[in-house]
């Protein structure tokens, strides 16, 4: 398997939220196929994220304005005007009309300091995607007989996507917009039960609940190697920090980027269930069928199906003992 920057499936995710933490808008994630594997028989509108793609998987100005305009549109339905302060990146058009979202950017290079998404979200965000990551990598070598029958598809990259979206928490999110030097007298009175914490945020440089999301992740990355290497889970999150996310000088090439609709990868075809009682191993797979269930017909499933994966995972590393594992070991004896 290839990580970072050596990886050719890439996707960018545009997270946002409001203030208070009370409300997580529906995570945007840019691929680079518009019908990838897995999604032949599926229904765009039901995954739990908005899919768009290009061949860069790259943000550019035609998929911001269409999500911009998109959020416009429901929060005009729900009679609600609302302040979205966003980074002053070139994709991030400034001329945009708008009847209920009212834009402002902060200052160049200023982002790292004062985006209270950078200031420990999207690292937790990380975090929690990546366990899911390191668990779908146990999961597989249950089935699989060496690692490039480790499989990962766009799918399942999408359900935890929304998972380690929804595990981010309110308090971590009004934590973030405190340390990054918000304040207001209402959003202080909610949260002043939380004041001793957020205080000391002030000083110190992680989140607790960001702490807390790599700890469980070390634990799990101690389980396996990547390639013969012990990454740390502060690591593993940093691992593609420096990848590019959207075109740095100018969106002019956004046309010849554009995905047509016709880009149609041909699907997998499905495994086969057993019909009697299933092993834990079997169970296990199961659960990526329960997954296409909940996007083609069934989205409420999304989180019941996601939260047994993931205790069938947990349960299954647990038989396996503490001792310390590589990676192939955990595969398939024949």
């Amino acid at each position: 398997m290839q990580w970072g920057k050596q990886s050719k499936e890439r996707y960018t995710v545009l997270l946002c939220a409001n203030w208070s933490g009370t409300h997580k808008l529906k995570p945007l994630v840019i691929g680079n196929s518009r019908r990838p594997r897995y999604f032949k028989n599926i229904g765009i509108n039901k995954l739990p994220v908005i899919w768009k793609a290009n061949r860069t998987s790259w943000m550019n100005s035609t998929i911001f304005t269409d999500w911009i305009q998109m959020i416009n549109i429901q929060m005009r339905r729900e009679n609600r005007k609302i302040l979205l302060v966003l980074d002053n990146a070139p994709v991030h058009p400034a001329d945009l009309k708008l009847s209920n979202v009212t834009l402002i950017f902060f200052p160049p290079n200023t982002t790292s300091k004062i985006q209270p998404l950078d200031q420990g979200v999207i690292r937790c965000f990380k975090a929690y995607y990546r366990s899911r990551l390191v668990k779908h990598i146990i999961k597989r070598c249950t089935v699989a007989l060496t690692p490039d029958q480790i499989i990962i598809t766009a799918l399942d990259a999408i359900n935890w996507i929304d998972q380690a979206w929804a595990d981010v928490t309110g308090l971590t999110i009004r934590n973030t917009f405190c340390k990054a030097g918000f304040q207001h007298r209402q959003t202080v009175t909610m949260i002043n039960n939380d004041m001793d914490e957020i205080n000391e945020l002030t000083f110190n440089s992680s989140l607790p609940s960001e702490e807390d999301s790599l700890k469980k992740l070390d634990i799990l990355l101690s389980y396996v190697k990547m390639d013969e290497l012990q990454l740390t889970a502060m690591e593993f999150v940093k691992i593609d920090e420096d990848i590019p996310v959207f075109n740095e000088v100018d969106d002019i090439t956004v046309h010849s980027l554009t995905i047509e609709m016709n880009d149609i990868q041909q699907d997998q075809d499905d495994e086969i269930i057993q019909e009697e009682p299933p092993s834990l191993t079997e169970a296990l797979e199961m659960t990526r069928k329960l997954h296409l269930l909940a996007c083609t017909s069934q989205p409420e499933l999304h989180e019941v199906v996601a939260n047994l994966e993931s205790k069938l995972i947990d349960i299954y590393i647990d038989s396996k003992g503490n001792k310390q594992t590589s990676i192939t070991d955990f595969f398939r004896k024949t």
